[in-house]
């Protein structure tokens, strides 16, 4: 009698969990945003993606060298949005390269990320 009770009790939270969406779970949902900078001679390649299922994402990649921006790119969309760039840089200087921007009008921003060309 004890396992047929915990088999129906299971039963009903798995046909709860089958009615939520993603968009109406908040634990699902979870920013990703993630970035490259490579460099090749004096030119700096950055790459940059952020993602949050079925979100509304605006972002911009940012490379800087100190407090100078170097190169800045911007881009919007749904669910996924992906930015790349280059720019001209100088040999042995370092560079740091941030992805900031909101997603369902929260903002968010990576760690920054240095690199000495």
């Amino acid at each position: 009698a004890l396992i047929l009770f915990l088999i129906i009790s299971i039963i009903p939270c798995a046909f709860a969990d089958d009615e939520s969406t993603p968009a109406d779970d908040p634990v699902i949902s979870e920013i990703v945003a993630s970035g490259t900078l490579t460099f090749s001679g004096t030119t700096a390649y950055c790459s940059g993606s952020v993602s949050d299922l079925n979100k509304s994402i605006v972002a911009t990649m940012t490379l800087s060298h100190g407090s100078t921006v170097i190169g800045s790119w911007s881009k919007s969309g749904t669910s996924v949005v992906d930015m790349s760039g280059s720019c001209t840089v100088v040999k042995g200087q370092s560079y740091t390269l941030v992805i900031s921007g909101t997603v369902n009008g929260v903002p968010f921003s990576t760690t920054p990320y240095t690199r000495t060309c």
